[in-house]
């Protein structure tokens, strides 16, 4: 509305049908005095006496909402344009909770897509704009806009004034605030993404399917000395020329909207419920209903945008890389209370993969380094928990696919875009029974590779080697593969490091066939700075199985004692007095890091 009311040849009104809604319906509103002493009631008698009344000028645009036209005759959508702007369901409920009780009815979009269908029986097509979409790209989408509705393009549609407009309605108060903070489509003035209260999910669910199908209606972005895409639908004759079927220049827009800018509320998440909790192996997680509600980042390559989608919600393309291909890299990474546990690491290692796939993550300004561009991507991970109202106990998955494909091809070079990512962030606590009791693990004929084959050393998509050894260790009834390198050394387990412990020092496989694992190499780090003997070396599963401990390391699960290998019991039996050491210090180290806070990258 405040786009059109900057134009020359349009006047605007906001939601005149309001009170005849009101009226009708008998819903409550904390302003609804105000509305009904305001306008008029009869909202038949609105459309002939305001909205298909002689105007003095060519253009009137109408702001409504959808759900406004009950009792409205359908004389109204046979002489006028109608328009949808339809937003993301999410930042709906969120906004509309703020001032009322939200229900189907009141955010309106079944009422939309009942105009969207009677557009269809007149033959027209409907005119669908993505309010999400018309924040991002404004003149593009305002460009295809006006060519939809017969309208010249005007570049002062593009900004305003800030503050309170003389054409508001008297609820701007209620429902306006964040818009009266901007001068244009700024992104900046909308509510940041919080959790919604439990009470809302099933209704955010069923609204999802009502907004994907407005929204693949909408128009696309069209930009200066592009011709616009598909049916351009035919203006409509000025008010009061009689036949809808006359030719005409002058098209009055109404345009039912579903979208409101307000503060959200504080909404509490259901607690967490242990399940599994005598089950074994290094992932073994106590399941937290809070993560079907979770908000989960997501950077388009094509459009470069990044958002934070529902989680029943969240989808990448089919013809994505990682999908196709299971080309890109990832990295697990833990939160704690409030820190990020040895970001830097992570994304040096993610970084130094991605470099060697030759995949530029495409983050920051033309020309970033690496610094910048890590930078930006560690940001993008705490703008993910923090909308979340995530601080520890928190497990994320940062993945990265070169991106998508126009048809599904291994070729680098036929890539749209730039890379795809994705932010997995979960409650995720790890079972406290594998920590205590140990885990038993099988050596798998299935081998870690040399680097000139598939390099063990990046943390990429394509994990079919260790799929394939966790298959057999699963076949076998134990809780993880141990591996073998080309020379029959052992190398690794299929998610986790391997140590050993022999006379009170503590080996670690040789890293030439193994990931660079994070929490492996600060265990190494530990032993040193406590003078506990310790090395990296090639050994043989003989000396595993005569070995006095054996424990497993990483990001998830933390230090994890083995005691058994291939039958054979490792020492006691149990946890071992280094592994209980080591489990103490990791605690210790992961407590003093956070506590430091945030660390700019």
């Amino acid at each position: 509305m405040y786009s059109f009311a900057q134009r020359t040849d349009t006047t605007v009104l906001d939601e005149p049908l309001y009170a005849s809604y009101l009226s009708v319906t008998g819903l409550p509103r904390p302003y609804r005095d105000l509305v009904l002493a305001a306008q008029p009631t009869d909202g038949n008698a609105v459309v002939k006496e305001q909205l298909l009344a002689p105007r003095s000028r060519p253009v009137l645009y109408a702001k409504h909402m959808g759900k406004h036209k009950l009792g409205i005759t359908g004389e109204l959508f046979k002489r006028a344009q109608h328009m949808i702007l339809v937003r993301e369901p999410y930042g709906v409920l969120q906004s509309f909770s703020a001032v009322l009780e939200p229900t189907q009815q009141e955010l309106g979009y079944t009422a939309l897509l009942e105009v969207v269908s009677e557009m269809r029986v007149q033959a027209r097509t409907p005119i669908v704009v993505n309010s999400d979409e018309l924040i991002r790209q404004p003149e593009g989408v305002l460009r295809a806009l006006c060519a939809a509705l017969g309208l010249a393009w005007d570049p002062a549609m593009l900004s305003w004034a800030a503050g309170p407009k003389p054409y508001d309605g008297c609820w701007a108060s209620w429902w306006y605030r964040n818009t009266h903070k901007g001068t244009g489509f700024d992104m900046e003035v909308r509510d940041a993404r919080k959790p919604l209260p439990a009470h809302l999910k099933p209704l955010l669910a069923e609204c999802y399917p009502l907004y994907d199908t407005l929204s693949r209606l909408a128009l696309r972005p069209l930009m200066e000395g592009q011709g616009p895409e598909g049916p351009v639908p035919r203006p409509l004759p000025a008010a009061g020329s009689g036949d809808a079927e006359a030719s005409g220049t002058g098209p009055q827009a109404a345009a039912p909207t579903a979208s409101a800018e307000v503060t959200p509320p504080g909404g509490a998440l259901l607690a967490a419920a242990p399940a599994g909790s005598q089950k074994t192996g290094t992932h073994v997680y106590m399941q937290d209903p809070r993560n079907q509600d979770v908000l989960i980042g997501i950077r388009d390559g094509v459009t470069g945008r990044f958002e934070l989608v529902w989680r029943p919600h969240a989808r990448v393309s089919v013809l994505d890389s990682g999908y196709v291909l299971g080309d890109g890299v990832w990295e697990g990474i833990r939160l704690h209370n409030g820190v990020l546990l040895l970001a830097e690491e992570h994304l040096e290692r993610l970084a130094e993969g991605a470099k060697a796939i030759d995949m530029d993550l495409g983050l920051g300004p033309p020309g970033a380094g690496l610094a910048e561009q890590l930078g930006e991507l560690q940001r993008l991970l705490y703008d993910t928990v923090d909308a979340n109202d995530m601080t520890s106990g928190v497990h994320i998955r940062l993945m990265v696919t070169r991106g998508l494909k126009p048809t599904p091809y291994q070729n680098p070079n036929i890539t749209i875009g730039k890379p795809t990512i994705v932010i997995v962030p979960e409650y995720k606590e790890a079972s406290p029974v594998p920590r205590e009791r140990g885990i038993r693990l099988f050596t798998v004929h299935v081998r870690r590779g040399p680097p000139d084959v598939q390099d063990p050393g990046w943390n990429s998509h394509s994990k079919l080697n260790c799929i394939a050894a966790c298959i057999q260790a699963n076949k076998a009834g134990v809780d993880e593969a141990l591996m073998l390198d080309p020379q029959g050394f052992v190398a690794t387990c299929n998610s986790t490091n391997f140590f050993i412990v022999r006379k009170g020092e503590v080996w670690a496989p040789s890293p030439r066939h193994q990931l660079r694992g994070i929490t492996r190499a600060r265990v190494l780090t530990l032993c040193q700075q406590n003078g506990i003997p310790c090395r990296e070396t090639d050994f043989y599963l003989t000396q595993v199985y005569s070995a006095d401990e054996a424990f497993v390391t990483g990001t998830f699960a933390g230090v994890i004692p083995v005691v058994e290998v291939d039958g054979r019991v490792i020492g006691s039996g149990g946890r071992g007095p280094m592994a209980e050491r080591l489990q103490k210090l990791y605690v210790a180290f992961v407590e003093e890091y956070c506590a430091a806070g945030r660390r700019q990258l």
